[in-house]
C-alpha cells in the first residue's frame, strides 16, 4: 500500500480491510502504533459433516498454518513485520508501525477513523468498488469470523456457513447483508440477532451474544475462503447440499413471510445494552429487528434495489 491516494484500493487491501472490520483494532501508545487482528477458536476438534473424507481438524494448528500462509501477503502490503501470538482461546496477528506510515494512515482513513470491530462498518470505498474488490473484502471477513461447521445446519440438515459479528456492533450486519445480496447476489438465509426476544425468549440474561449471519453453503460458493482448512470443509458442505437436491437459495421478500409464533415479552427489552432503535420494543421476528435498524427490504420499489432475509430457523 504505497500510494498516497486514499481512495486507492486493490484486492490485497480489500482482503486486509475485511479482516480488520471483522476482528481488528488499532492501538497507539506514544509513537508506537499497533494493528491487532484476533482469530478466536474453540479448543475441541472440528468435526466434519457425515461421510466426510476429512479427518477431525485441530483448530489451533490449522489456524496457525493458515496464518503463516497470509503473513507474507500482509507484511509486504504494510511494509512492517508481523508476529503471531497464541492466547487461551485465540491466535492474534500483530503489526507494529514505528511511525505514521502511509499504510497506517490509509487503513485508518478507510475504516473511518474508528478504533475496533465493535465500531467498524463496511467502508464506502467497498460499496463503490467492483465485485472483485467486494469479494476479497468478504473473504477477509469470512477467514476471520466464520468457522464452517456441521453444527450450523438448518432444520432439514442443509449446511450453512455463519458469519459472526460481535455483540455491540448493530450496523455492520445490516451492511454486510446489503453487500452480499444487492452487490454480490449471495442470498442470506436470516440474521440471528443478539436480542432477548430471539436468544432468550423464555427469560434470562444469556441473550447478549454475537450476531449470526446465516448463508446456505452453496449460496456462498462465489466467495469461499483462503484459509485452506476452512475451504476444504466448505467444499464438502456445498457438495452435501447439492447431492441432496436442495433448491437453489433464493432472496425473498419479508412481506410474503408469516410470523410463526409469538415471542414472549422479556424483562430486558429496555436494556441499555440494546441500541436506541431497539430499546423498549418487542420483536416477534428477526426481520423486524432488521427493519428497525435500517434495512430497506419490503419498502416500495423495484426488487433489485432491496436486500432480503429468509426463514428464521
Amino acid at each position: 500500500m504505497n500510494k498516497s491516494n486514499l481512495d486507492y484500493i486493490d484486492t490485497d487491501v480489500a482482503y486486509l480491510v475485511g479482516m480488520i472490520v471483522a476482528r481488528g483494532s488499532f492501538h497507539q501508545d506514544g509513537d508506537v502504533r499497533r494493528l491487532v487482528i484476533q482469530f478466536p477458536y474453540r479448543h475441541e476438534a472440528m468435526t466434519p459433516i457425515p461421510g466426510s473424507q476429512i479427518n477431525n481438524i485441530d483448530r489451533e494448528t490449522a489456524l496457525r498454518l493458515s496464518l503463516d500462509g497470509i503473513r507474507a501477503r500482509i507484511s509486504e502490503l504494510l511494509e512492517v513485520d508481523l508476529r503471531v501470538e497464541r492466547k487461551a482461546h485465540e491466535v492474534s496477528l500483530y503489526a507494529v508501525f514505528p511511525r505514521e506510515t502511509i499504510g497506517w494512515r490509509d487503513l485508518r482513513f478507510i475504516t473511518g477513523g474508528k478504533s475496533n470491530y465493535l465500531e467498524f462498518e463496511v467502508p464506502d470505498v467497498i460499496f463503490n468498488s467492483d465485485s472483485t474488490i467486494q469479494k476479497e473484502f468478504v473473504r477477509g471477513i469470512a477467514d476471520t469470523s466464520c468457522e464452517p461447521s456441521y453444527s450450523d445446519l438448518y432444520i432439514d440438515q442443509r449446511q450453512r456457513i455463519v458469519i459472526q459479528v460481535q455483540f455491540g456492533n448493530w450496523i455492520l450486519p445490516i451492511q454486510l447483508c446489503k453487500l452480499l445480496q444487492e452487490h454480490l447476489c449471495v442470498p442470506v438465509s436470516n440474521i440471528l440477532w443478539g436480542h432477548p426476544n430471539l436468544r432468550a425468549p423464555g427469560g434470562g440474561s444469556g441473550w447478549a451474544k454475537e450476531t449470526r449471519i446465516r448463508i446456505f453453503a452453496e449460496g456462498f460458493e462465489p466467495i469461499g475462503f483462503y484459509f485452506e482448512y476452512k475451504q476444504k470443509l466448505f467444499r464438502e458442505m456445498v457438495k452435501f447440499n447439492k447431492d441432496r437436491g436442495y433448491p437453489p437459495p433464493k432472496v425473498c421478500n419479508p412481506k410474503t413471510k408469516k410470523i410463526r409464533g409469538r415471542k414472549s415479552h422479556h424483562e430486558d427489552e429496555n436494556s441499555e445494552r440494546l441500541p436506541e432503535a431497539l430499546r423498549g420494543k418487542h420483536f416477534n421476528s428477526y426481520y423486524k429487528i432488521c427493519t428497525a435498524l435500517g434495512c430497506k427490504q419490503g419498502k416500495k420499489g423495484p426488487q433489485k434495489e432491496l436486500f432480503t432475509v429468509g426463514e428464521e430457523d
